[in-house]
């Protein structure tokens, strides 16, 4: 089951910058895992994981996900 928790990010809107909300385990706005205080142990696993698939599908000459 996935976590609910909500992580604030900073995100810059034109000159201006604002506070998002994005859901805990998603892709933040620039590229990088939202992770609440919570889950924030899974990191290393998930990056892992991402790692083992980019290096898979750079083998299949597909580039990254």
């Amino acid at each position: 089951m996935r976590c609910k928790e909500k992580v604030p990010k900073t995100v810059r809107v034109g000159d201006d910058a604002r506070v998002a909300y994005f859901d805990c385990g998603t892709t933040g706005p620039y590229g990088e895992v939202c992770l609440c205080k919570k889950c924030e142990h899974k990191r290393r696993g998930i990056e892992e994981n991402s790692a083992a698939e980019n290096a898979w599908m750079r083998s299949a000459n597909w580039g990254e996900i």
